[in-house]
Parts: C-alpha cells; structure tokens; sequence
C-alpha cells in the first residue's frame, strides 16, 4: 500500500511539475523573441549605425541621433490597455467578445519611415483563442497604438 501511494505521488510530482516548466511569461517569451531579433540578452550592441538595448529600444546613429524609447515589454502592456479601451468602446463585453494578443506574435515592423512593434490581433468569443482579425501596431517612438485590420485603418 505505501508503494503505490508512494508512485502515485511521485507520478503526480513529476506530471505537476512538466507542465509548470512548460508553462511561461508573456516577459520571458518576448525576452526569447528579442534574442531571435538579435538584441543582445544584456546591456546593447551596435549593428548598423543602430544601438540595440536589450528590452528592444534603441537608438540610430545619425545626426542628430533619433531614439525609440518604447520597449517591447512597454508595447506589450500598452497594446493590451489599448484593447481593453477598445472593447469597452465597442461593447464587446455585453456579447462574450474579446480582442487580445499574445506576446509569442511579436514583431519588428516600419512602415514609411516609422518604427512599430506589430503583434497579431484575434478576435474571439468566450475563452476561444478567436481568429486572426490583423494587427494591432505600437509606435517605437512614443507609444501611440493603432490597429491595422478589420477593427481599423
């Protein structure tokens, strides 16, 4: 009898244990995402008349020097205040609707000489993860979101 609560516990240990570890934050999956993007893990690097901070701001190297203060992890809370505001303005509340983005959708984009962290926006019902709806975009240089898809220009 001890042995099987023994193994049972031991299975349950192991099994509860497996899924902690598999399971991360949304800071250290877009600290994952950084390093594939090729900012350095600590401090910065230089590339390309660029200074690369490592929680994605940086700096361009020209005169007079132009910096993009916002990080990755400030764009990721500030997108996801800005839909929050969002479904509250469109009501979605009052139907089980959601907007969200996940940190793993994270991306560089510029677009006419703007600098933008872009994550993948989806729309769902309930606690469905949703279906992709476009991309919800924040400006390197001060913050400002906008959405680039079905819920905007």
């Amino acid at each position: 009898m001890k042995r099987i609560l023994f193994f049972a516990f031991l299975i349950t240990f192991l099994v509860s244990f497996a899924i902690l570890e598999m399971q991360h934050s949304d800071e250290e999956i877009i600290k994952e995402k950084l390093l594939e993007f090729g900012y350095p893990p600590k401090g910065y690097v230089i590339i390309n008349n660029t200074i690369r901070y490592s929680d994605g701001s940086f700096v361009v190297l020209s005169t007079p020097p132009k910096k993009y203060p916002v990080s990755a992890f400030d764009a990721y809370k500030k997108a996801k205040e800005y839909l929050e505001k969002k479904e509250k303005e469109y009501g979605l509340d009052k139907y089980n609707y959601h907007l969200h983005i996940k940190a793993e959708d994270i991306e560089e984009y510029s677009e006419n000489g703007n600098y933008y962290w872009a994550f993948k926006l989806y729309f769902g019902k309930g606690h469905s993860a949703g279906d992709l709806m476009g991309y919800i975009l924040v400006s390197r240089d001060n913050g400002y979101c906008k959405i680039k898809g079905l819920f905007g220009g």
